[in-house]
Order: structure tokens, then sequence, then C-alpha cells
């Protein structure tokens, strides 16, 4: 008991608190290695930053206050500021303007006034170390009891999917482009036909299947989809929050449709913005806040760079890492695109099912119809997501990159069943002349090389493709299910 008094345990029980706390929270949707990895970095640069205070402090219970107060700031910023801005009294802190100098100030005073209050210090030494101590026992209880009690199964339902009476295996290649407008919204909204990407997949050889969206919100779009399911999890569509959005990813993460075609001898080739079975993305994307991002997307750095960060992407506080960070996009939509007609990727000998997710023409609008880069300002102008003339143009730069993939495909591999889908319409209009709810209109055109388009229905979801697709070409039976919309709202975010 006495080296609680004596020795700044709270220092390193500070780090396990927070790995702990994390992990109880997204329990389920984080990697262990990503959990050790992160501790082990934090643990790292406090142990770096005590020994840098420990120069210019001389006993290593004050070092070890300055650089907890300071470091449990630091990690548990976010969360701090959700909790000042959740009470009312507290209005005047509303603001990183004023609550970040307020927070500042308030530590300075603290170095302050225990500097010579040796004490005190050695007080807040014992009181920090039970205090930490009783924390994380508490989440290690909350974690052994998550481990230990039973996880349902991500779908209830089954579906018999028998390999005896499949016959053929063609590569097949689902191209996922992002918000990308159906036939319907871009004529009733746009005043744009886009009959010269239909009529270019025509003369391809792609049958356009009349399919629409069951949801508005991507995560949910594709965890249906990829699961031939609807969403079966209790949750309120109008207030759609983090959890049920990490509860979609591990969805994705489980897709069934991977794991049937895996049943059938495929390999599968990961391009898209998920993580799916044992095949990680690429690359991470801003929209999809999973595994390490989970733990440390509230920390100081992490927040203020989402949150405030665009104010310094242009104009004469500009700072190019950060504007670096906001294109993480565009760079994203290249390199999946290089990865996919890179003429160094030669078809594997195994068939393979090869899922690209292509954030476009989902905002954030990169370029003009001509591939030209957009002013940065209107990049980042929120208003750009209604500019009808500017999405448009994006839309016509992305039939452009439709056309090309097509045409590589179509060259390097005349066998494989191409896909080009969206996973709902465009999100950024009031359609008032239509009865349709336009955001669920979506594009759907598939490429069957034998031709073998069994019958399909006036109109149907996209819930039922996949089923469609291994009942058409892979000689399943698999039943279809009821058509049916689902609208989402994220629940309202405070500033």
């Amino acid at each position: 008991m006495k080296q609680f008094k004596t020795i700044p345990w709270f220092l390193f029980l500070l780090v396990v608190f927070f790995i702990l706390h994390g992990t109880v929270e997204n329990f389920g949707f984080i990697y262990s290695k990503e959990i050790i990895k992160i501790g082990v970095t934090i643990l790292i640069c406090v142990t770096v930053f005590y020994a840098i205070t420990k120069l210019f402090v001389k006993t290593s219970v004050h070092a070890a206050l300055i650089c907890f107060f300071i470091s449990s700031w630091i990690l548990f910023f976010g969360a701090i500021f959700e909790w000042v801005k959740s009470i009312h009294l507290l209005y005047w802190l509303h603001s990183y303007t004023v609550f970040v100098p307020f927070m500042l100030s308030i530590f300075l005073l603290f170095i302050l006034f225990i500097r010579k209050k040796v004490t005190l210090q050695y007080k807040l030494c014992f009181y920090l170390n039970v205090l930490l101590l009783i924390y994380c026992l508490y989440d290690l209880g909350g974690l052994i009891v998550k481990l230990v009690k039973t996880i349902p199964a991500n779908f209830s339902t089954t579906i018999s999917f028998d390999t005896s009476l499949v016959k053929t295996k063609p590569n097949v290649y689902l191209l996922l482009f992002d918000e990308y407008p159906g036939y319907k919204s871009l004529k009733d909204s746009f005043a744009f036909a886009n009959n010269d990407l239909y009529q270019f997949l025509e003369k391809k050889e792609f049958k356009f299947l009349p399919t629409f969206s069951n949801y508005n919100m991507t995560f949910y779009s594709m965890a249906s989809m990829l699961n031939m399911e609807y969403i079966d999890k209790p949750y309120d569509a109008l207030q759609n929050t983090m959890d049920d959005d990490q509860m979609r990813i591990n969805e994705v993460k489980n897709a069934r449709v991977v794991k049937y075609f895996k049943t059938m001898g495929y390999s599968f080739i990961n391009y898209s913005i998920f993580d799916i079975l044992d095949q990680p993305s690429f690359k991470s994307n801003s929209f999809v806040i999973s595994q390490a991002k989970l733990l440390t997307h509230k920390i100081f750095f992490n927040k203020i760079l989402s949150d405030v960060g665009w104010n310094f992407i242009y104009g004469k506080y500009s700072i190019p890492y950060i504007k670096y960070i906001y294109m993480q996009e565009d760079r994203n939509n290249k390199f999946f695109e290089k990865k996919l007609i890179d003429p160094a990727n030669k078809i594997f000998a195994a068939p393979h099912f090869t899922y690209a997710h292509f954030n476009m023409p989902h905002p954030l609008v990169f370029y003009d119809s001509a591939g030209n880069y957009l002013p940065t300002a209107q990049i980042f102008d929120p208003q750009t997501y209604y500019n009808k003339p500017v999405i448009l143009s994006y839309i016509k730069y992305t039939n452009n990159k439709i056309k090309n993939f097509v045409n590589v495909l179509y060259n390097r591999d005349p066998t494989a069943i191409v896909i080009i889908m969206s996973d709902h319409g465009y999100r950024g209009y009031n359609n008032n002349n239509s009865s349709v709810p336009l955001l669920f209109d979506n594009i759907c055109a598939a490429r069957f090389p034998d031709k073998n388009y069994a019958v399909f229905r006036d109109k149907w979801s996209n819930v039922n493709f996949f089923r469609y697709l291994f009942n058409s070409q892979f000689y399943q039976n698999i039943p279809y299910l009821k058509d049916s919309s689902i609208f989402l709202k994220d629940i309202p975010l405070q500033y």
C-alpha cells in the first residue's frame, strides 16, 4: 500500500484503462492485434512524455501528475467535450475556441498550484492509483462478461446453397459506385437521360436490371446486399448511431455472399472500403470508423482534425498536410482503380470474386466531367453536395471511369461476369414531382457472358440481386424476398 503513495502507477493504469474501456465499448468490432498495437504505442508516447517532463521537474510524482493530467485530457478529449456539450449550463464552453483555451488555462494553473505542495502531490498519487485501479478492474469485469456472453448470429435465417449444382465458375467482378443515381432520378431531377452510358453498356452486352436500394445508407445497403437479407438487428431507423454502423460493418465483414463464393472454390479479391472475412481493406476510409479508429477517433488531435480541420484546408491558414488527409477518398479511388486495371494483375488461376468499391460520385466532388480538379474551396464546400450542375459533371466523370473499367475487363477477361451497381441513389435533393423516393433509385447493370438471364420482376431491390445471380448463373433455387425500402436518418449532431 505504501507504493501507492510514492510510485505513480496511475500513468501506466491510465493507458490500461483507456484501452480496456475502449475495448468494452467496442467489443466485437475490433481485432486484438489492433488493441495491443494501439496500447503499446500510447504507452511509449506517455513514457517518453514522462521522461521529458522529468528533466524539468524534480520529483517523480510531480512529473507524473503533470504528465497524467495532460495525457488524460488528450486521450479523453472527445468524450470530455461531448459531455460538456450535453450540459446546458456549460453552454459557454460549447465551442472549441473557448473550450480548448479554457482547459489549457486550467492545466497551467494546476501545474503552478501543486508545484510546491509535496504533501498534496503524494495524496493525489495515492488517490489516482486507487481510482484507476478500480476503473481498470471494473472494465476488466465488463470485458470478461462480454467474452463469456453468447453472441447471436448476424442473421437468424439460413439460405440453402448446393455447390453440387454449380456447372461453371466464371470470374465475377462487382464494381460498386457509391451513391450513383438511377435512370429515373437523373432524368427527373437532373434533366439528364444518361443515354450515352446506357447505350455503351448495352453494346457491351450488359443487361439493366430494375433494382432499387433497400436503404439510403451505405453500411446498411451493403450489409443487406452481401448477406442477401434485410437487417434484422434491433435499430431505430430515424436514430442511427455509431453502434448501429459498427453492427453493419461487422455484418459486411461476415458477408454471406463471399462465403458462398469461397465454398465454390473462388478466391476473394477485396478492393473495397470494408474488411471482409480474412481480407482487410487495402485503404482506410474516413467514412468507416472501425478497428484502430474506434479507439482513437476521439483523441484530441483526431477529434480536432475531424471537426474543424477543414478550416485549414485552403485560405491563408491552409496547411498542406491537412488537405492531404482530407483528400484521402480521392487517393482511395485511384488506388482501387489501379489495382483493378493494372496489367500486372493477371487473371488468377482459380476463379475469383472481386469487389471494388469506388466512393464516387458520392461527395466529396473532386473532378469535373473532363477530369480536372475542382477548386479546393469548392471541393470542401458543403453546399457543393446540392449543386446539381457540379454533381452532374462528377457523374459524367464517373461514367468515363465506368467505361474504362468495362473496356479493360471486357478485353482482358471476356468470359467474366461484370456487375455495375450502386448501393443507393443520390441523397442531396427533394423531389416533389415524383411519387417514387428517388434516393432509393440506383443503377444495376450486369453482363452474363452465357446470356442466361433468368426471368426477373418488373421492379425489385438490391437484397435480391445475389439471390438472382446465384439462381441464374450457379443454378441455385434460392427464394426471393419481398421488396421494400427503409428510410434511415442519423441521430442529430450537436455542435
